[in-house]
């Protein structure tokens, strides 16, 4: 009898109520097997319902679930057609983060171990799923304790781990590779920091012994180490910081209880690495001013961010982006490009809800550097790139473009359609339907993002667009800031959204009281080029925390905020992150709806 009404509900799908409940109870069956622990049993099942009905909530589920036992199975390849067919398909999905850590168990399963991390890591910071969540940190765990990775990559995981678990991990592999490389003062530190964090307790047993095997492989006053060119080209520059950084100690009474120890780099990247090697082999260097300039500023970050991440370095002047990412310990005074470009895409997908990205991107160094960072910063909070399209500023045409990112958002509508019928072959289209929608529908995209140099260019392509029915929220940063943007985009640039650096006029109660200052002591006023106020700033950052007795790294990376001759420094990763948002509302720049922070 049973067998008869199951043929009979078989023979009704899609009539009634009997269809739903086969697959739910299908589906169901398959969740008893993996709770019992019988997830190979568990897989006809779930392809069953998977390729029945991928586009329906049963599939939805039913995919992920099929992934993770592929995946549990060692059936790798299979795991990965089943993950890329998902997510190509879900761009939202309440499972998504799910299959996002299948496909990084993979990366790392096929050998590619630190970018399967990096994803796992990615997906613990944006992630709201919990199953997500912890799926990812047990996966993570366990490659920590496999020691599949350098000392380099173990390093530059901490600084994107945001769970303690993961970083107390992080810091006892990073003791034993250290170690092993006989870097044994850094290995102590890391030793340390797993102590001193009050991790597991088989972890804190491991660490002590590790500081036992040291105890027997090696102060007097502290000096902080700034590296500025006295001589040279830019000689100018280093007076400057070095007039900075001297009024801060002095007005706070340590001139002779911390010793300053400037030293001439040139400007220059190999000078500076030298000198300042020495002087942390040989001196009691607790902290590093400088260096001004991005390329020495880059080269001693690399080291000093790997061999003594102990040891704060605050560049005030160096605007290259990714110099702060080099180490926990390294900090950038001034806001860069790419952070302009991290702080809309932040605020596109916290505060506006999207999750994909077209990228129109401006020949040059500010086109390139903007749209790189933004694209980075889309990926790490688990956003897609739909297209990068690139294009030469100040043309009256842009027709080409407009029709190359009309192509792109047609082949991708193509292929969603496709993978909903169960066809085959996911490009297969129709050329008139092609023609069609090339010629006559309106393209909207989620999300455009156009890094333009200046607000005329803005206001251009802004045009150019809605004239060739291409549409979205349209996004920028600093090089919109301008009224020939409004001038030249008129009513187009209505609701559009862009980032500028959060720098108040020179007139404000910080910079006056700073400049009286710096004049009494030197006898002229600070020159425009701000050197020595954000070299005061960087050693009014360093002398706060010297005095609370404790790590000053801790110190730094822990303050919400700080306060700097031309306004608040926030640092976020080690660089200075307090850009603001401002949009166009009825013709005036105001400054966008605050919606809170990203997780």
């Amino acid at each position: 009898m049973k067998k008869i009404l199951r043929m009979t509900a078989a023979l009704i799908c899609g009539l009634s109520i009997f269809c739903f409940a086969e697959k739910t109870s299908a589906l169901n069956d398959a969740e008893a097997l993996i709770r019992s622990g019988k997830c190979a049993a568990a897989i006809p099942g779930l392809q069953k319902i998977s390729t029945a009905n991928f586009t329906k909530p049963d599939g939805e589920k039913a995919s992920v679930l099929l992934a993770e036992c592929e995946l549990r199975g060692h059936q790798r390849e299979e795991a990965a057609k089943v993950a890329s067919r998902f997510l190509e398909y879900y761009p939202v999905s309440a499972y998504r983060e799910r299959m996002e850590v299948v496909s990084a168990a993979l990366q790392i399963e096929g050998g590619s171990v630190y970018s399967g991390m990096e994803n796992l890591l990615r997906i613990m910071v944006y992630t709201k799923n919990p199953a997500a969540y912890d799926a990812a940190k047990k996966d993570a765990i366990q490659t920590l304790a496999a020691s599949l990775l350098s000392s380099e990559e173990l390093f530059a995981l901490l600084a994107k781990s945001r769970d303690k678990e993961v970083n107390d991990w992080i810091a006892l592999q990073l003791g034993r590779e250290t170690q092993n490389q006989g870097r044994f003062a850094v290995a102590r530190h890391w030793y340390r920091k797993v102590i001193d964090a009050q991790a597991s307790a088989s972890l804190v047993s491991t660490a002590k012994q590790g500081l036992a095997s040291l105890q027997d492989r090696g102060a007097g006053m502290p000096t902080v180490l700034v590296l500025v060119p006295v001589s040279g080209e830019y000689a100018e520059f280093g007076t400057e910081a070095v007039r900075g950084v001297l009024l801060a100690f002095e007005e706070n009474g340590l001139k002779d209880k911390v010793h300053l120890r400037i030293a001439d780099t040139r400007a220059d990247a190999a000078t500076a690495l030298s000198i300042t090697r020495e002087a942390v082999e040989d001196d009691s260097v607790i902290a590093v001013i400088g260096p001004l300039m991005s390329a020495p500023a880059a080269t001693v970050a690399a080291w000093l961010g790997t061999a003594h991440p102990e040891i704060p370095m605050l560049t005030p002047t160096a605007t290259d982006e990714g110099i702060a990412a080099m180490g926990p310990n390294i900090f950038q005074i001034n806001i860069t490009m790419g952070k302009l470009a991290e702080s809309i895409a932040d605020y596109a997908m916290t505060c506006l809800g999207i999750r994909e990205f077209a990228v129109l991107s401006p020949l040059g160094d500010y086109g390139n550097t903007m749209s790189r960072s933004f694209m980075q910063a889309v990926e790490n909070r688990g956003g897609t790139i739909l297209v990068q399209q690139k294009f030469e500023e100040g043309h009256a045409d842009y027709k080409t473009e407009c029709d190359l990112l009309k192509n792109v958002r047609y082949k991708q509508e193509v292929r969603r359609r496709n993978i909903q019928k169960g066809v085959e072959n996911l490009d297969a289209s129709n050329a008139k339907d092609r023609k069609a929608y090339m010629q006559d529908t309106e393209v909207q995209f989620p999300g455009i993002f156009i890094p333009s140099s200046s607000p005329a260019d803005a206001g251009l392509i802004v045009s150019q667009l809605a004239f060739n029915k291409v549409s979205g929220p349209l996004l920028g940063t600093s090089g919109w800031y301008g009224r020939n943007l409004i001038s030249q985009g008129k009513n187009l640039v209505e609701g559009t959204y862009f980032s500028v650096p959060s720098v108040p006029a020179e007139d404000s109660a910080a910079y006056k009281k700073f400049s009286d200052k710096f004049q009494k002591r030197w006898n002229e006023e600070p020159r425009d080029d701000k050197v020595s106020g954000l070299s005061y700033t960087a050693a009014a950052i360093v002398i706060k925390n010297i005095s609370a007795g404790s790590s000053i790294v801790d110190g730094i990376r822990g303050a919400s905020a700080f306060q700097g001759v031309y306004g608040d420094v926030k640092f976020k990763n080690g660089a200075n992150d307090n850009a603001r948002i401002l949009t166009v509302t009825k013709g005036q720049f105001t400054p966008a709806q605050s919606c809170g922070d990203a997780r």
